[in-house]
């Protein structure tokens, strides 16, 4: 070694572990970065939840929100006058029927009625639509007490005066004609329509209508003044009798009608306003013009009623038809009829307050038997209706005994005062809400005697409503099963 060379520092751990080392990083593989930062991920990802959520929550009440301000009713506008009233014009006139020479109604149930021929030439639909006009849609919408609603769901087409024509969800009394001239499979019986006599011109010498009128009445309706004559009768108007009085023998066993032929299609009443009108309208408003002729038939409604409240309660019915009946909880309740070979005596029920046949030259509606009833509680209901030769009608009322309010009198009284008192009474119905035709005063001050009326009947002519004067609220009594 020379002196020019220095010497080589000798080796030291210490200088090893004290020197600064250069750094070497380290590489690391997809899934140690994502372990490294998997972490902050979770809390970046519920922040983000937490967002969208808020988010969305917000927009869903923003959106609901609208929505209801949208889904807001409000009333319509008022509808122009012109369109609240819809009428139906007739594209045929009806034609008017006569009138009838005196009016007479009876309050002696099984008293006998005697009204001169009718000729009723109106058998056309403009005849109903006449009847029925003014029934619009306003008044079918209000339902009945207990649970009687949705009239309005009927279409109005098929209200006609003696009931609903279709299939309704409303419990009422359902009807059909029996035709007493087929039997149930449509072969003809002995019952003919061939008039009422034996001998159809018996009484052609009679050249007087009035006289004529009287006499045939005398052998008719007031045998039992003249004597009996039924062996002027003819045999269909012998057997028509003897059906009827087989049919109330049997307490209305329906098996009596089932023998005669049935109109397929029933008709549904909710109540009883049938104006004066032809038989042949009656047929027509049931679909079976083309299967009944008119004359020797039937209308027989059956059902179920509750009481609309605890009381007494009658019927009050004006007809002009031949026979009304009305059976209630199976019980005979009101009877009319103007044929006396027809056995009444379970229909003569004793009215004592009601004014003497006697006193009154007409005595207002003809009254039946009081019943009671109670409120809620169901009860079944039967109405046989005949017509006459030409005619039908048939308006059914109900007084209650002890009324909230006296029964306001009829215009009637008005024009006839020494009648006695004359009461409105409302309309029997199973549904609130039905429409009931427009009482005519007008056309009751028209009606006066023909000009050959006999001088010594005129006191006692009184005019002939079509539809008698009504209270306008109904009794309800509500239909069902």
């Amino acid at each position: 070694m020379t002196e020019e060379q220095e010497p080589e520092p000798p080796h030291s751990d210490h200088a090893v572990h004290t020197a600064p080392a250069e750094p070497h990083p380290i590489k690391k593989n997809l899934w140690q970065r994502w372990m490294a930062w998997s972490g902050s991920f979770l809390i970046i990802s519920i922040l983000a939840h937490v967002i969208l959520l808020g988010g969305a929550t917000l927009l869903v009440v923003q959106v609901v929100q609208s929505r209801k301000d949208k889904m807001k009713f409000t009333a319509p506008p008022p509808s122009p006058a012109g369109m609240v009233e819809h009428k139906v014009k007739p594209s045929k006139k009806a034609a008017a029927a006569p009138a009838i020479s005196k009016r007479i109604t009876s309050t002696a149930v099984n008293a006998s009625i005697a009204l001169p021929a009718m000729e009723m030439n109106a058998t056309g639909p403009d005849v109903m639509a006449s009847v029925m006009s003014g029934l619009g849609s306003a008044g079918l919408g209000s339902g009945a007490a207990g649970g009687a609603a949705g009239m309005a769901s009927m279409p109005l087409a098929g209200l006609t005066a003696f009931g609903f024509k279709g299939v309704t969800t409303q419990e009422g009394l359902v009807g059909h004609i029996y035709d007493l001239k087929q039997t149930a499979d449509g072969k003809p019986t002995d019952i003919k329509n061939d008039g009422t006599l034996k001998d159809p011109h018996l009484l052609d010498k009679i050249t007087d209508r009035w006289k004529k009128g009287d006499e045939y009445w005398a052998i008719w309706a007031n045998q039992s003044k003249l004597g009996r004559r039924e062996y002027l009768l003819n045999q269909s108007t012998l057997a028509h009798a003897a059906v009827l009085n087989e049919l109330l023998s049997k307490n209305w066993d329906e098996s009596v009608l089932k023998r005669y032929y049935q109109s397929k299609d029933p008709m549904t009443a909710f109540q009883f306003l049938i104006p004066v009108t032809s038989t042949a309208e009656a047929l027509r408003a049931f679909g079976v013009q083309k299967e009944i002729k008119p004359g020797h038939f039937l209308v027989h409604y059956k059902g179920f009623v509750k009481g609309p409240k605890d009381g007494e309660f009658r019927f009050r019915v004006e007809t002009y038809g031949r026979m009304d009946l009305i059976r209630f909880n199976d019980e005979n309740v009101y009877g009319t009829s103007g044929n006396p070979l027809l056995n009444m005596k379970n229909f003569q029920f004793k009215n004592t307050d009601l004014p003497s046949a006697k006193k009154w030259s007409t005595k207002g509606y003809s009254a039946g038997k009081w019943f009671r009833v109670e409120a809620g509680r169901r009860y079944p209901m039967e109405v046989l209706m005949e017509a006459d030769d030409s005619s039908f009608c048939a308006c059914v009322m109900i007084e209650e005994r002890y009324p909230e309010k006296p029964y306001p009198k009829r215009y009637l009284e008005e024009l006839y005062p020494q009648d006695g008192p004359l009461y409105r009474y409302p309309v029997f119905a199973l549904m609130k809400g039905l429409p009931i035709p427009k009482y005519d005063k007008s056309a009751i001050t028209r009606q006066t005697p023909p000009s050959d009326y006999p001088k010594e009947r005129v006191p006692s002519w009184r005019p002939t409503e079509s539809i008698p004067e009504t209270l306008p609220e109904p009794i309800v009594f509500p239909g069902t099963k």
